[in-house]
């Protein structure tokens, strides 16, 4: 999901000079990848009660494979737009039931950390799409960097539909009990927070990938060399939420390893842009900023109990798309209106510290509430 997720980013300047696109446009579709879970997670989590996760997550990933099909036959706005939106409906339900799964499997074990190996797949499909997609958008096309996304997604359906197993069939000890359609008060609450600190998190990493590479070019950067730096920081990325995420199973320390990585992630989306250290701040974004990413995620498995935790998910990924969809466009119009990378990548900090103030104001209200 992250490879095609990143491809529009990847492919921009292509897209710009050869199809016309303005910055603004671009942030729309990337922002398109994400809208649909505005209105579509929190119906999908009701879908859970009568359809297989896994089938659910095999159609996720067809919508994706047939979206990034219509994208690369398309040479306008409206129809590239129409084809990440198809590609966005496919995000929703991967995103939901991809995370849903993984709950249902390690609750009550090392959370963090089998989240943690979930969520780098998504910077990881991000790097490889930083470091392919620009030279085969150079060698071949940028329609060719565009079906390298989706014949992955293709593949990757078939995989999950043929050879995943529940965690009930594994062990059947820990089945998972029958869907509810409702939270309480309190789940609603704590879903929420828990959601908005993820939401912000996300978003702010979304500004770092659509606006990194030109803010190193602002900062003196070759066009080559912002992009072999970004797509590195990428690749640290997934160390540094794996690191993290153990790090906190391990030794219990998630809150000093969300402070660490909030204080550095905030700073270094300022400095970038500014050109103080422009490729460390970079670097240390993506291997120390980044490292809060499956402490964050794990909360969702402590805000709602685990048989209403279908339902619950799609009201904590309704948070996440209504939060992170518009940080694209809007980062993208303040690039527009200021000529600069440097207001994107401050509102990127912004939202970077608002997950830090969340993630604290949920251990808050968890300390005084319990989810059966």
């Amino acid at each position: 999901m992250g490879f095609q997720f990143q491809s529009i980013s990847s492919v921009g300047d292509h897209l710009s000079s050869e199809l016309g696109f303005s910055q603004t446009e671009i942030g729309a579709l990337i922002g398109f990848f994400i809208f649909p879970g505005i209105i579509l997670a929190f119906p999908s989590g009701w879908l859970g009660r009568w359809v297989k996760d896994k089938l659910l997550v095999a159609a996720g990933l067809l919508f994706l494979f047939v979206g990034g099909l219509i994208v690369l036959l398309s040479d306008d706005f409206v129809s590239m737009g129409i084809g990440r939106t198809i590609s966005g409906l496919g995000f929703v339900l991967a995103t939901v039931y991809f995370t849903k799964m993984a709950i249902d499997w390690f609750q009550g074990r090392e959370l963090s950390t089998a989240l943690g190996i979930l969520i780098v797949s998504f910077p990881g499909g991000v790097a490889l799409s930083q470091l392919t997609h620009p030279p085969i958008a150079v060698n071949f096309s940028w329609q060719w960097a565009i079906f390298t996304t989706s014949i992955f997604c293709l593949i990757a359906a078939f995989a999950i539909a043929m050879l995943y197993q529940t965690s009930g069939e594994k062990t059947p000890e820990n089945r998972v009990k029958p869907q509810e359609s409702n939270l309480t008060k309190q789940e609603w609450i704590g879903t929420s927070v828990a959601a908005w600190s993820w939401s912000f998190y996300n978003a702010g990493y979304l500004i770092f990938l659509s606006f990194s590479v030109r803010a190193l070019e602002e900062a003196g950067l070759a066009s080559s060399h912002a992009a072999n730096t970004a797509g590195l920081a990428s690749l640290l990325v997934m160390i540094a939420i794996l690191s993290g995420a153990i790090l906190s199973d391990k030794f219990k320390i998630s809150r000093s390893v969300i402070l660490l990585s909030s204080a550095v992630g905030t700073l270094s989306l300022l400095s970038i842009p500014l050109g103080y250290l422009p490729v460390v701040s970079c670097l240390l974004f993506g291997l120390i900023g980044m490292a809060s990413g499956g402490i964050i995620i794990a909360l969702s498995g402590q805000s709602m109990a685990p048989q209403r935790r279908a339902y619950g998910m799609g009201v904590y990924q309704t948070w996440f798309f209504m939060i992170s969809a518009p940080a694209p466009l809007v980062g993208g119009w303040l690039y527009d209106i200021t000529g600069t990378a440097l207001a994107a990548m401050s509102f990127g900090a912004l939202l970077f510290l608002m997950s830090a103030i969340f993630y604290f104001t949920f251990l808050k209200i968890k300390s005084s509430t319990q989810y059966t």
